[in-house]
C-alpha cells in the first residue's frame, strides 16, 4: 500500500510540474505570423510553428525548463517559466536581426563568374542514413582555387526511405566556416530556403543562383534541415527520404549537426567496413556548382 501511494505521490509530482505552452510566433514590427519557427525546450524536446505561427509544446518541469525561439533572419529569444506562467496564449515576437555589411569596393569592371565546377564527395557510397526531423546537418565544402566565386545550384543525394509516413521539406542554409571551431559560422543568406523532395533514390539538383550567395576563398558549409511542414503528427512518425553518405576520401570528419538550432555537434558518422575490417567516417554526400571567374 505505501509502494502505491508512493508511487501516485511522484505521478502528481510530474502532473504538477508539466505544463502545455500553447503560443503563437510573430514579427514584431509586421506583427506577421513566422511560420516553422525553431522551438526547443532546454531538455531537448523540440517543435515548429506551423503555417499559421501556431506551436504547442509540453513542458516537463515548469520550474527549470527554457525556451528557446529562433529561425533565420531574427535573433533568438528564450524564455524562462516566469515569463509565460499565467499565459494562456504565449506570443513571441522577434525581432529582425540587423546585421552589418561587409564592406565592398566598388569597382567600373564588372565580374563576370562563367567557369562552372561542381564541387562535393569524389566517392560513390550508397550507405543511407536517417536524419530526424528538427535536425539540421552541415557538410563542409572546401575551395580548391582559394578564389571567391558564387554559387550555381547544390546537389543532394537521396535515397527513399520504404516505411516513410511523410516527406519531410528541407530547409538549405548557407555558412561561412568558422575557422576557431572548424563548424559552420556567419550565415550567408539571412532567409529560409524551402525545398520538397521526392522520397526515391536520386540526386537533388536545387539552383540557386538567384539568391547571391558567395563561395568564401575557404570554403563553405551547406546546411540541410529536415523540416515537418504537416502541423501536428503521431509521435514516432516516420520522415523520408534518407540521405547517402559516404567515405571521405582523406577520412576526416566533415559534417556538423544541429537540433532545433539548439547548438552545432560533431554531426560525423563512424562506420566498420567489414570488408576492410576497419572503422570508417562517413559524411553526407551533398554538393554544389559554383561559379568562378575566368581566369
Amino acid at each position: 500500500m505505501k509502494k502505491i501511494s508512493f508511487i501516485l505521490f511522484l505521478i502528481s509530482i510530474n502532473i504538477l510540474n508539466s505544463q502545455t505552452i500553447n503560443g503563437i510566433v510573430k514579427d514584431s514590427t509586421t506583427g506577421e505570423n513566422i511560420v516553422f519557427a525553431n522551438i526547443v525546450l532546454k531538455n531537448g524536446k523540440g517543435t515548429y510553428s506551423s503555417e499559421f505561427g501556431i506551436f504547442e509544446l509540453e513542458l516537463m518541469n515548469i520550474n527549470t525548463d527554457t525556451l528557446k525561439i529562433s529561425t533565420l533572419g531574427y535573433e533568438s529569444k528564450t524564455l524562462t517559466f516566469i515569463d509565460f506562467k499565467n499565459l494562456k496564449k504565449l506570443e513571441v515576437l522577434l525581432n529582425s536581426k540587423i546585421e552589418s555589411l561587409d564592406e565592398v569596393l566598388i569597382s567600373s569592371k564588372k565580374i563576370k563568374y562563367n567557369d562552372r565546377v561542381i564541387l562535393g564527395e569524389k566517392k560513390e557510397g550508397n550507405i543511407s542514413v536517417t536524419s530526424l526531423v528538427g535536425y539540421e546537418t552541415a557538410l563542409f565544402i572546401d575551395n580548391p582555387r582559394k578564389i571567391k566565386g558564387q554559387l550555381n545550384r547544390i546537389y543532394i543525394d537521396l535515397k527513399k526511405r520504404k516505411d516513410a509516413e511523410y516527406i519531410a521539406t528541407f530547409n538549405i542554409k548557407f555558412y561561412e566556416l568558422d575557422t576557431l571551431g572548424n563548424k559552420p559560422g556567419k550565415e550567408l543568406h539571412n532567409e529560409n530556403f524551402y525545398v520538397k523532395p521526392k522520397n526515391k533514390k536520386y540526386r537533388l539538383w536545387v539552383n540557386v543562383k538567384d539568391l547571391k550567395i558567395p563561395f568564401p576563398e575557404n570554403g563553405i558549409y551547406i546546411g540541410i534541415e529536415m523540416v515537418n511542414t504537416y502541423g501536428k503528427i503521431k509521435k514516432y512518425s516516420y520522415f523520408g527520404p534518407m540521405y547517402r553518405f559516404t567515405q571521405n576520401e582523406n577520412d576526416k570528419s566533415l559534417t556538423w549537426s544541429n537540433y532545433h538550432n539548439s547548438g552545432w555537434k560533431n554531426g560525423s558518422i563512424d562506420y566498420k567496413n567489414k570488408k576492410k575490417m576497419k572503422e570508417e567516417i562517413l559524411n553526407p554526400m551533398f554538393g554544389i556548382e559554383v561559379l568562378f571567374p575566368k581566369e
